[in-house]
């Protein structure tokens, strides 16, 4: 079996609800995933359960050579995540290892805990299984925890190189405002290349060549925009197929919920929050599920993200008609509600 292979009978087990308690996570997740990326998890000087530091236990020390922390892996039931980040990173200081992992068992977080700034800033990759891409799980597990890996330092190597990337590119998009403003006001060889470019293509739209008055006066007059930084990348999007495939119609999702009523609107955004305001935005809210890298339901509005208002909260939209399906499905799970959730071809 595949590290893929386990991955999608994993995804399968959590949609089902079949895994939910840190015990099921630990052993049903957790455990089953480092025994596919070659740890010997009979050997618990390898993979050392409650490992013990000064604050606590750490739920598994990866160790090679044996008892010698390379990476640290904290769990937590499903839907949970949110508490560990503190403790995994208390762990972590008095050790000193090179990566931490934190999960629910759906989603995988993964850190260079000797980088700067906040715990998100310290956050090189972010999986799930339930939404994302099976490939891109797997090449993130391999990449950071594979034996092997993680035996030769490989691994060290490659999230110190993830996160300094990362790193530089935040710096790259905090500095690009600024770099178009001085590319505007500044006289040296760029603004010269700049303008005659400008000159260049307006004469060739409209047969008349601009002065170099009226191209300095119009960038000048340009809004600078406003870039805000990225902290990491989460690979939780599914990929598109590289090859040539049918094109399959596009879909809406029909809810029909416990008291028989059918909510069926001809986008599927507007259905997708009408069950949730039925439901009870507070309520779903309380669950704290991530979508498109933010919170499902927000009392603020995120400038980069497509979230639709109910009132005074904004609720991810843009999600595909799977995507919502998985996660109403996911909601009525957690909530214990009766919700038929159906895709229908759009006519």
């Amino acid at each position: 079996m595949t590290l893929k292979e386990h991955i999608d009978d994993i995804r399968k087990r959590l949609e089902k609800k079949e895994i939910e308690s840190e015990a099921e996570v630990r052993q049903g997740i957790v455990e089953r995933l480092l025994r596919a990326l070659g740890w010997p998890t009979h050997d618990t000087k390898i993979v050392f359960p409650e490992y013990g530091v000064e604050e606590g236990d750490v739920d598994y020390a990866l160790c090679d050579p044996a008892s010698t922390p390379r990476v640290f892996v904290e769990a937590k039931r499903v839907g949970n995540i949110h508490k560990g980040t503190e403790q995994l990173f208390d762990y972590a200081y008095s050790i000193g290892v090179t990566i931490l992992i934190l999960t629910d068992g759906q989603q995988w977080r993964f850190y260079y805990p000797a980088g700067e700034g906040s715990y998100e800033n310290r956050k090189v990759a972010e999986l799930d299984f339930v939404v994302g891409s099976n490939e891109e799980s797997a090449k993130y597990l391999n990449r950071y925890v594979k034996y092997e890996s993680v035996k030769s330092g490989a691994a060290a190597k490659i999230i110190v190189e993830d996160y300094q990337s990362i790193v530089n590119q935040r710096k790259i998009e905090e500095r690009l405002p600024e770099a178009w403003s001085k590319l505007l006001q500044d006289e040296d060889e760029f603004s010269e290349f700049l303008i005659e470019a400008m000159a260049g293509k307006t004469e060739s739209l409209c047969g008349t060549r601009p002065t170099h008055d009226q191209i300095i006066n119009f960038l000048k007059n340009l809004p600078v925009p406003s870039v805000k930084p990225k902290s990491v990348p989460k690979v939780v999007l599914n990929k598109q197929s590289q090859g040539k495939k049918e094109k399959s119609p596009p879909q809406r999702i029909r809810v029909t919920m416990s008291n028989g009523e059918i909510i069926e609107r001809e986008d599927g955004n507007v259905t997708f929050c009408d069950v949730i305001e039925k439901l009870g935005i507070e309520q779903v809210r309380d669950l704290e599920i991530i979508r498109n890298s933010i919170p499902l339901i927000s009392t603020s509005k995120d400038p980069e993200r497509a979230q639709h208002q109910r009132g005074k909260y904004y609720i991810v939209s843009g999600l595909s008609a799977k995507n919502m399906k998985r996660t109403l499905d996911q909601i009525a799970g957690r909530l214990e509600i009766d919700l038929k959730v159906e895709l229908v071809d759009k006519v």
